[in-house]
C-alpha cells in the first residue's frame, strides 16, 4: 500500500477528530453561556434571633447580580422574631427556586439583680432577684445553681447565693444573689406600698380606660388574692350593664386590664367593653354605675 496515502488517510482522521473537537467545545460553550445566564442558587440564611431580615436580594443568591431590577425576593412568610425554619423565594428569568432561613436564639439573657427580702419559713420566688432582664425569647428563668443553697432561705440572715438565668431556649448565665432572711411578721414589701400607676397588661402608653377596682396594696401578680379579685369583676352582668348605660347597644367583648407600678405588681383594674350598635365602641365599666346586684357575692352551699 502507499504510505502517502496512508498518512492522508491518517491526516484526515486527526483533522475530523479536532473537528469534532472543536464543535463539541462550541457547544459545550455556547451551552454554559446561556445556562450560565439563567442559573442560580440560594443561600441557607441564618438569622440570630432579634436581628433584622435583610432585604436585598444580594444577600440571598451565590451569583453576583448586576441588575437587581430582575430579581424578586419574597420573606414574607418567615417570621424574625420566632425561632424556627422558613423557607424564602427568589424569582429570577421565571424561574423560582425555594431557600431556608433559620431563626436561632444563642444569646443568654442580660440582667441586673436586686436582693430578696423574705421572711424566715414564707414562700419565695426566685425572679424577685432580678431588677431587670433582656432577652428576645422572655421569660427570663432563674433557678438555684447549687441545690445546698435552698437550706439557706429559712435561715436568718443574709446570705450568698448562686443563681442560674436562662431563656426558654437553654442559652444561660450565672450570678451571685444577695439574700436577707427576716423574722416572721417583720417585714413589709416595698412594692406593695407603690400605688402610683406606670403600666399596663395592654401595653398601651397613653392608656386612658377608667379605674374599675383600685388596690389598698400592690400585690405580686402571683398572689392568690388576684383570683378573688378577678372573681369579683367576673359576677358583673356586663349585658345588663351595656343595656342601662347604652341605649341601642350590646356587649361584644370584655377585657380586664391590669394596671402596674414601676415593679409590675398590680394596684387596679380596668373592664373594657367592646359595644356594637349604630357604631362600634370601646368603653369602661364605670364602678358607680354598677348596681349591688350586677356584683353579687359568690353563692354559699346553702343557695
Amino acid at each position: 500500500m502507499d504510505e502517502d496515502f496512508l498518512d492522508i488517510k491518517d491526516n484526515s482522521r486527526k483533522i475530523a477528530i479536532i473537528y469534532v473537537i472543536i464543535i463539541i467545545g462550541i457547544v459545550v460553550a455556547g451551552y454554559f453561556f446561556v445556562f450560565k445566564k439563567f442559573y442560580f442558587s440560594l443561600k441557607t440564611v441564618r438569622l440570630e434571633l432579634g436581628e433584622a431580615l435583610s432585604s436585598e436580594v444580594q444577600d440571598y443568591v451565590n451569583q453576583e447580580i448586576t441588575n437587581k431590577k430582575d430579581w424578586k425576593l419574597d420573606i414574607s412568610k418567615v417570621k424574625e422574631n420566632e425561632v424556627g425554619e422558613y423557607t424564602y423565594t427568589v424569582t429570577y428569568n421565571k424561574t423560582t427556586k425555594k431557600g431556608k432561613i433559620k431563626v436561632a436564639d444563642t444569646t443568654a439573657p442580660e440582667f441586673t439583680l436586686q436582693e430578696m427580702t423574705i421572711e424566715e419559713g414564707s414562700d419565695y420566688f426566685l425572679g424577685d432577684f432580678l431588677l431587670t432582664c433582656e432577652d428576645h425569647s422572655k421569660p427570663c428563668l432563674v433557678s438555684l445553681k447549687n441545690s445546698k443553697d435552698e437550706a439557706k432561705f429559712n435561715a436568718l440572715g443574709s446570705h450568698s447565693v448562686d443563681i442560674v438565668v436562662a431563656d426558654l431556649y437553654g442559652n444561660k448565665a450565672t450570678a451571685s444573689a444577695n439574700l436577707r432572711v427576716v423574722e416572721k411578721g417583720t417585714y413589709v414589701d416595698p412594692k406593695t406600698l407603690d400605688l402610683e400607676y406606670a403600666s399596663n397588661s395592654k401595653g398601651e402608653e397613653n392608656f386612658k380606660g377608667k379605674v374599675y377596682l383600685s388596690l389598698e396594696k400592690a400585690l405580686n401578680p402571683d398572689d392568690r388574692d388576684i383570683e378573688g379579685k378577678m372573681l369579683e369583676i367576673s359576677m358583673i352582668d356586663f349585658d345588663k350593664y351595656v343595656a342601662e348605660n347604652y341605649e341601642g347597644y350590646k356587649l361584644s367583648s370584655v377585657e380586664v386590664v391590669q394596671l402596674y407600678n414601676k415593679s409590675n405588681y398590680i394596684i387596679g383594674f380596668a373592664v373594657e367593653l367592646k359595644i356594637t350598635g349604630e357604631k362600634d365602641k370601646t368603653v369602661y365599666v364605670d364602678k358607680d354605675k354598677v348596681h349591688a346586684d350586677d356584683s353579687s357575692e359568690t353563692p354559699s352551699e346553702d343557695e
